[in-house]
Formats: C-alpha cells, sequence, structure tokens
C-alpha cells in the first residue's frame, strides 16, 4: 500500500557554503556582540545561523568566506579547539510548515532515513532549515520526495533541473545594505511559549526526536521554534524547541516529557517556562551582513538574555524569558525600522 504523502509547498537548497561549529559546554564565549562585530566588519554574510544560551552555535558562509570566518573567530575564541570547519555544506530549506510537528518531524525522519550527518537544524516562521554535506544533497532531497509532495515539482529530476548555479544563485541572493536604520518587514512577539532541551548522543537518534514531534501533533501543539546543533564531531546534539499550545488547553507540559521519554529513553528534557518568541520578518536574513551584530548589541544595551536563536531564510527567531519580553520589543522597535505587533495578553503562568 502507498503510503500517503504530505502536501507541500516548496523546497529550495543552497550550495557551495562552509559551515563553522562552535561549542562552549561551560558558558564561555556565547554568542554576543564581541564575537559577531569582526564577522560584521569584515563584510562576511551568514546564510544561515544557530545560537543555544551557554553552549554553542552554527554559522554558515559562502564557500571562500568559511577560512575567514573561522580565523576572526578563533582571535575572538578560547579555546580555540572548541571550533571545526565543515566545507563542502549545504543548506536545504523546505516550507511553509506552518509550526505543525508533524511536518518538521517528517522533515527530520526525511534526513535520518537519507543517512544525512546533520550540523545544523533551524526553522523559521516558515521553513525548516538543515545544513548537511553538498554531496548528500540529492540523496536527501529524493527521500524527501518519497515522504512529501510538491506544487511546483513532481520529481527530484524536475527540482534540479530547475536549481540555478551555485555561484549564480548566492550573487543573487548577496546584496550590500548601506541603510542607516536597518529595515525589517515586521516584528512579530509570541508569548506564553514553553522552551525544550534536551541531549541527544547521537545524530542517529534524531529519528526518534522526529517521532516524538509528529506525536506532538495529536495533543495540538504547534512548535514555533526548533534548532539543533552538533557538538564537536557530530557525537552529541543540543535540541531546543518551543511548544505552543492552544488557548482552551491545560498544562500539557507533563505529556509532552512523557512522548519524549518514551522516544529517547536517555535524554532528560529540560522545561522552561513562560518564555517568548521574538520573530523579525525579512528581507533577508541570508543577504545582510551585520544584522546579527545590530541585534545583539541591541538586546545587550536593554539587559536582554537571549536563551536561543535561530536565523535561516528570511527570518530572525529569537527566545527571551517573557518577563523580558517588553524590553525586547522597545529596543528591537527603536534599532529596526518595522512596524511591531502587539503580543496578545498573556496567560497566567500554570
Amino acid at each position: 500500500m502507498e503510503i500517503k504523502r504530505i502536501r507541500i509547498g516548496g523546497l529550495k537548497v543552497l550550495e557551495g557554503g562552509a559551515c563553522v561549529v562552535s561549542s562552549s559546554p561551560r558558558g564561555e564565549d556565547c554568542l554576543s556582540p564581541r564575537l559577531a562585530a569582526p564577522l560584521a566588519q569584515s563584510k562576511i554574510n551568514l546564510t544561515f545561523l544557530t545560537h543555544v544560551a551557554g553552549d554553542r552555535e552554527v554559522l554558515c558562509t559562502a564557500g571562500e568566506a568559511g577560512e575567514a570566518a573561522l580565523t576572526l573567530l578563533k582571535t575572538h575564541t578560547a579555546p580555540p579547539g572548541s571550533l571545526q570547519l565543515q566545507s563542502g555544506t549545504a543548506v536545504l530549506s523546505l516550507y511553509p510548515h506552518d509550526k505543525r510537528p508533524e511536518i518538521i518531524g517528517n522533515f527530520i525522519r526525511s534526513l535520518a532515513r537519507a543517512r544525512v550527518i546533520i550540523h545544523g537544524l533551524a526553522s523559521s516562521p516558515s521553513a525548516i532549515s538543515v545544513v548537511l554535506s553538498s554531496r548528500r544533497a540529492k540523496a536527501a532531497v529524493r527521500q524527501l520526495f518519497e515522504d512529501f509532495q510538491f506544487s511546483s515539482f513532481e520529481s527530484p529530476k524536475d527540482f534540479f533541473e530547475a536549481q540555478p548555479p551555485p555561484r549564480e544563485y548566492l550573487e543573487k541572493v548577496v546584496a550590500t545594505y548601506q541603510e542607516k536604520v536597518i529595515k525589517v518587514y515586521w516584528i512579530v512577539p509570541q508569548p506564553d511559549l514553553e522552551l525544550w532541551g534536551l541531549r541527544i548522543s547521537s545524530s542517529e537518534i534524531l529519528e526518534g526526536f522526529a517521532n516524538a514531534m509528529m506525536d506532538l501533533a495529536d495533543l495540538g501543539l504547534k512548535v514555533p521554534f526548533l534548532v539543533a546543533l552538533p557538538g564537536l564531531g557530530s557525537k552529541e546534539f543540543i535540541v531546543s524547541c518551543s511548544t505552543a499550545r492552544p488557548l482552551s488547553a491545560g498544562d500539557q507540559g507533563p505529556e509532552v516529557r512523557r512522548l519524549l521519554k518514551q522516544h529517547l529513553p536517555e535524554a532528560r528534557p529540560m522545561r522552561l517556562t513562560p518564555v517568548a518568541g521574538l520573530f523579525l520578518h525579512g528581507p533577508h536574513f541570508g543577504d545582510r551582513y551585520g544584522i546579527v551584530h545590530t541585534m545583539l548589541e541591541a538586546l545587550e544595551r536593554a539587559h536582554v538574555s537571549l536563551l536561543a536563536l535561530s536565523c535561516t531564510i528570511s527570518s530572525i527567531s529569537l527566545l527571551v524569558r517573557q518577563q523580558e519580553l517588553a524590553a525586547a520589543q522597545l529596543v528591537l522597535g527603536n534599532t529596526f525600522e518595522a512596524p511591531v505587533e502587539s503580543p496578545p495578553a498573556a496567560a497566567s503562568a500554570k
């Protein structure tokens, strides 16, 4: 019997990249303006960036900028052994996921089935993206066509024939902005989220996490935020994700914990609630060097602690403690030229 595929809008691949993994397990050298400044000053464009507070970062650049980014970070990070460069990488993105855990889970499960080594995983409000070796991109795309039905392409062959050459694509998306005030389309807050963090012993167990994500759909939960960051050598993964419950639902934390433990028996899920998300929508994260540095400087001025960060496609997504949401909104609204949406009335913490 043919398994029903999930209908989805689009798929995008950006090849010709390089990936730097920074690991700071003792909370040293966490992402800060001090680390982001040299990348901005050197006009190094980032196509992908993830961060989990006090632990690690993954950033991607065009291939020729990878060594330069590594050298700059080495001069500002200790010990140098906590940095690792992966050349010949690609960023593969599926969209839109509508924050539906069954779509995100199926995407991760497809990668596991394709035996892809994940160098980083991140979500935006519309897309879910993975950093992988360019050599495995075709295998990953073939598996995605087994699990998803794409409106624009009937087969992997159709998809690859429609792709521009990597350099042409990079030249198209990389632009230079000389704005005194950086413009973004919208800054959208989302309060009353739960932040879940867990360590997974290897990328092979990511399929268990994918299965747990798909089960979350039965609870009516949405997943506005997700990052997965590998340790050096990809022997361990840090997963950080947020869940949003329906307004009518009560505390579903115990059930989420049960599902995570069911599929990942060795994991010890950590829960932080309430937290809030802030989402900066386009235009475009991937073609604007310095935008992260500007954001980090603003949050530091407002004494806002960043819990986790995801930058991919055309959006920046960040999580903060809910009591710091108002300060974060104010400083980002004063730093970027964009409408700032008012958050809905916060529900009382349970």
